[in-house]
């Protein structure tokens, strides 16, 4: 069986990212359309469809580390901050952004909270993914002949 360890983690995520936009309890809120993604980003992302994105690539990291919490989420969407003439300081991310995706894949039903653990997924959330992995690996099989063997 294919799971989120055996496909490329970039294919991976825009496949999610365009399951994700059909949910209707994924969408990005009104306060976080022109906020910026930490304060080591100077402007507001880009693409119109980054809280997709950052929702599946949440998904992901709570698949691979099997129970994460917020704090630990920013600091892996953290970077460098520019100071000036000081050395760069190493900042998280934003902490809204992260919640409130949390709080939206909780109410689809792909995430659930332990006291004390942090999220984890649901059987939904990872039946999930494990069927979006399966989907990715036919389709990038073309382009990865060595990923054949799975």
């Amino acid at each position: 069986m294919t799971t989120v360890f055996d496909v490329p983690s970039k294919e991976f995520i825009d496949y999610v990212a365009k399951k994700l936009q059909s949910d209707n309890n994924i969408v990005i809120p009104n306060a976080n359309i022109f906020s910026r993604t930490g304060v080591n980003k100077e402007k507001p992302p880009e693409n119109k469809q980054w809280w997709h994105t950052r929702c599946a690539s949440i998904l992901r990291k709570i698949y691979i580390k099997s129970s994460i919490g917020v704090e630990h989420l920013r600091s892996e969407y953290g970077g460098k901050r520019d100071r000036g003439s000081k050395p760069y300081l190493v900042r998280s991310g934003s902490g809204t952004i992260v919640r409130r995706a949390l709080q939206q894949l909780e109410k689809a039903g792909y995430v659930t909270k332990v006291k004390g653990k942090g999220r984890i997924l649901t059987a939904k959330g990872r039946s999930f993914l494990d069927n979006a992995a399966h989907d990715v690996m036919k389709d990038v099989q073309v382009y990865y002949p060595e990923l054949k063997k799975y």
